[in-house]
C-alpha cells in the first residue's frame, strides 16, 4: 500500500436529526476525498479482498484516479470494475456540496433540495450502520474509532445515497465477499454484519447519479461534467450542475435515471416462474446475489426471475447482447431466442450474434433466469462499434408488461390472441373438466409456432403437462378434444399428419405401451408423448376469449378516522392494450373514479361500505376485484390525546399505513 495520508475527516454530522423531506435542516460536512483515503490507505482489510480475488491488485480508491461506479462483471476473477467516466470523489462531491448548503433548493426546477438529500443520507446511514454490525450490542468491527475500514459507514451511506444499480454493486459485492468466505469472517470476526439491500435504502439517483439532475435544468450530471470539468475542474462542474442556469451550450432535455425506465422484473418463489412474489421496476439487471435472494420474501437457490422491457440503441449499427449469469438463462430479442443457456453453471458470460438495430427504435427485450442453488448472479449488457460494453441502463429501456404467473395467471400468445393457463396436477379427464369449468378446452396446438409458444413460456416448470390431443375414442385416430378434429393416423411406424394440422411426436411416439391414449407435452424438448390417461400431470387449457389478471384492491387501512384521506389501488397484470377502470362503492358506479388509484379525501361517514374495480382491457377481457370494506370512524370516536395529540395521531395513522388489505377475486 502507498504511504497513508491524512486521517481527519471534517464532520458535522447530523445524523440525529431525522428532517422530514422540505423541512429545513441543518448542514452536514463531509469531505469524500478523505473518506476514500482513510478507506483505503488506512485499512489492512483491502489485501484480504484481493486474495478472494474480488478485485484485482491494480483496484484502487485514491480519490484522483478511482471511477469504479460504471458496473461490474463477475464472471471474471478477479472482479472488473467498469468506469462510468466521472470519478467517484467528484460525484461525491455533488453530495458533499447538498448536504453542506441549507439554502440549496432547486424544486421549482424539477431538481432536488438539501432537506431532501439529509433526510435520505439520514436514513440511509442508519441502515449502513445496521449492516455494519452496529446497534446490537455485538463487537463492531467495522464501525467507530477502531475500525478495520476507517470511514466505511460513509463511503456506503454515500454510495446508497447516489443509488444508482452500478454504484451500489460495490459495496453489495464487498460484503458478500466478507459475509459468505469463511477466512473473511475469521478475519473479521463479526457475526453481526449484514449484505447491504438497497431495498432498504433511499436511492437519490434520479438527483445526485451520472445519469440524475441535481438541479433539474434536463441535462444529465454526467453531460455537465464532461462539458465544465475541463474547463475548471470540480468547481467548474458543481456550479453547473447545481445551477439550472448554467448548462452546456446547446443542450436539450435528455432521457435520465428519473425512476421510469428500466425492465420490469417479476420474481418467483419457484424456479418454475410461478408463486410470484413481487413486481418491481428495476434500473438494469445487475445483480449479485451472492448466497442470497433478491428479496427476504424469496427463498434463496430456487427461485426465477423474467424481465422485460423495451430497448432503445443510440446508434444504427450491429449490437450484440451478453448476459453473464448463475444458473441459467435464455435471452429474446423482438420474440427471437438469441441467448439458450438453461442449465446450470457457474457465473458465465454468454454473447449472441450480431443484431442490426437502428438508432431510436425500440426493440422488445426478455430476459429468463432461474438460480438453482449456490451463488446467484444475473447480469444483461450490450455492445457495439459505438456503444462500450456496459449494462442496458434505464435510460435506454422501457418497462415491459411481463408474462405473469405461469402457475396461475392466464397467458396471452400474441401471435394468435389465445390464453393460456395451466392447472395443478390431475389425470386427464379431470383435466380437460377442469378446463370447461375455466370456460375453456384442452390445448389444441394448430403449428409449429405455437408449439414453440408454449414450450418456451410453460416449459419453464420443469414438468411435463396434458394437451387436448387423445385417441379415447377410436385406437390409432388422434383427434384434438376441442372439436374433435382428427389431426394424425398411426402410430410411430406408419403414422401420417392429417393436413392441414401439425403434430410434433418425439422419437418413436405415439406407441401406445400400456394403453396410452392421452397427449403428453415433454417441458424438456417440446415433444409430444402418448400416455395412460389416468397418469397424474399438468394441463394445459386454452380459451380464445379475452382474460385479465388483476389485483386488489390494495389500501392502506380498513378503518380510519373521518377527515382523514383513504387510498385504494388496483395493480393489473400483463394486459392488453390500454386499461380501463371503473370503481364501485356498494356496488354502483364513483363518477370520475376510472384510474387505478381512488382517492377519497377527506373521509366522512358517506364513504362508508363497500369497494370494488371493475378492470377491462382491449384483450377484450374484463374482470372485477373482490370487495374491500371501509369504515369510517366519526371524530367523536378519536381519543383525547391532550397536548401531544398531533403527535400520537401521526403515529396512529403511520401504523394503520402499513396495514395493506388485499383481496383478490380468484381466475376462473
Amino acid at each position: 500500500m502507498a504511504k497513508p495520508v491524512k486521517t481527519g475527516v471534517v464532520l458535522t454530522l447530523a445524523i440525529l436529526l431525522l428532517a422530514a423531506p422540505g423541512a429545513l435542516a441543518a448542514a452536514i460536512s463531509i469531505n469524500f476525498d478523505t473518506v476514500l483515503q482513510n478507506v483505503w490507505y488506512n485499512s489492512g482489510v483491502w489485501p484480504l479482498v484481493i486474495s478472494l480475488g474480488v478485485i484485482s491488485p491494480e483496484f484502487t480508491l485514491d480519490p484522483s484516479v478511482c471511477d469504479v461506479n460504471g458496473g461490474f462483471d463477475i464472471s471474471q476473477t478477479p472482479v472488473i470494475f467498469y468506469p462510468n467516466h466521472i470519478l467517484d470523489a467528484d460525484e461525491m462531491a455533488v453530495v458533499s456540496a447538498i448536504l453542506a448548503n441549507p439554502n440549496f433548493d432547486q424544486r421549482a426546477t424539477g431538481g432536488t433540495c438539501h432537506a431532501d438529500i439529509v433526510a435520505a443520507w439520514n436514513r440511509n446511514y442508519a441502515q449502513a450502520y445496521h449492516d455494519l454490525g452496529g446497534g446490537v450490542g455485538g463487537p463492531e468491527r467495522l464501525l467507530g474509532p477502531y475500525s478495520m475500514i476507517p470511514n466505511v459507514d460513509l463511503l456506503f451511506t454515500v454510495i446508497m445515497t447516489i443509488g444508482d444499480n452500478d454504484s451500489q454493486s460495490f459495496p453489495v459485492m464487498l460484503m458478500n465477499a466478507v459475509v459468505d468466505d469463511e477466512t473473511a469472517q475469521q478475519i473479521v470476526r463479526d457475526p453481526n454484519l449484514h449484505v447491504p439491500n438497497p431495498d432498504n435504502y433511499t436511492s437519490m439517483r434520479q438527483y445526485v447519479a451520472w445519469c440524475g439532475d441535481a438541479d433539474g435544468d434536463g441535462v444529465s450530471n454526467l453531460h455537465e461534467y464532461q462539458y465544465y470539468y475541463p474547463l475548471g475542474q470540480r468547481t467548474a462542474y458543481l456550479n453547473a450542475v447545481l445551477d439550472p442556469n448554467v448548462k452546456p451550450p446547446g443542450s436539450t432535455r435528455e432521457r435520465l435515471c428519473d425512476g421510469t425506465g428500466g425492465f420490469l422484473g417479476e420474481y418467483f418463489d419457484e424456479q418454475g416462474f410461478s408463486n410470484l412474489k413481487m413486481l418491481r421496476l428495476d434500473q438494469q439487471v445487475a445483480f449479485d446475489w451472492g448466497e442470497g435472494s433478491p428479496s427476504p420474501v424469496i427463498e434463496p437457490n430456487t427461485f426465477s426471475v423474467c424481465w422485460t422491457g423495451w430497448v432503445k440503441p443510440d446508434y444504427t449499427e450491429d449490437y450484440t447482447f451478453l448476459v453473464r449469469t448463475d444458473d441459467g438463462v435464455r435471452l429474446w430479442l423482438n420474440g427471437e431466442l438469441i441467448i439458450d443457456q438453461w442449465n446450470d453453471h457457474g457465473s458465465t458470460t454468454y454473447t449472441s450474434a450480431p443484431k442490426p438495430l437502428v438508432a431510436g427504435n425500440e426493440y422488445l427485450v426478455r430476459m429468463d433466469f432461474y438460480e438453482n442453488g449456490g451463488k446467484a448472479v444475473a447480469w444483461l449488457g450490450w455492445q457495439s462499434d459505438h456503444q462500450e460494453k456496459k449494462a442496458i441502463q434505464e435510460m435506454q429501456a422501457r418497462p415491459g408488461v411481463g408474462i405473469g404467473d405461469r402457475g396461475k395467471d392466464w397467458i396471452r400468445n400474441p401471435a394468435n390472441g389465445h390464453f393460456y393457463r395451466i392447472t395443478d396436477p390431475m389425470t386427464w379427464p379431470e383435466y380437460r373438466a377442469q378446463a370447461i369449468a375455466w370456460d375453456g378446452y384442452p390445448v389444441t396446438i394448430d403449428n409449429a409456432e405455437e408449439n414453440e409458444w408454449i414450450h418456451k413460456i410453460f416449459g419453464t416448470f420443469r414438468s411435463d403437462f396434458w394437451i387436448g390431443a387423445n385417441d379415447s375414442a377410436v385406437e390409432g385416430a388422434w383427434i384434438w378434444d376441442q372439436e374433435s378434429v382428427n389431426f394424425f393416423n398411426g402410430d410411430y411406424t406408419n403414422g401420417a399428419v392429417v393436413p392441414p394440422w401439425y403434430a410434433n411426436w418425439n422419437d418413436q411416439e405415439p406407441n401406445n405401451v400400456g394403453n396410452e391414449d392421452c397427449g403428453v407435452f415433454y417441458y424438456s424438448s417440446g415433444k409430444w408423448n402418448d400416455l395412460a390417461c389416468t397418469a397424474t400431470r399438468r394441463g394445459l387449457v386454452e380459451t380464445e376469449t379475452g382474460r385479465i389478471t388483476c389485483e386488489g384492491p390494495i389500501a392502506s387501512a380498513g378503518k380510519l378516522w373521518e377527515g382523514l384521506p383513504f387510498e385504494l389501488r388496483v395493480d393489473v397484470r400483463h394486459p392488453t392494450g390500454n386499461v380501463a377502470y371503473q370503481w364501485k362503492h356498494n356496488g354502483e358506479n364513483v363518477p370520475g373514479a376510472t384510474q387505478a388509484v381512488l382517492r377519497l379525501y377527506p373521509l366522512n361517514p358517506e364513504h362508508d361500505g363497500a369497494y370494488s374495480c371493475l378492470v377491462t382491457d382491449e384483450s377484450p377481457a374484463s374482470a372485477e376485484t373482490e370487495t374491500l370494506e371501509l369504515t369510517v370512524l366519526p371524530k367523536s370516536e378519536l381519543p383525547v390525546l391532550g397536548g401531544v395529540g398531533a403527535g400520537v395521531l401521526a403515529g396512529i395513522c403511520t401504523l394503520l399505513g402499513g396495514m395493506r388489505l388485499l383481496r383478490r377475486r380468484p381466475s376462473k
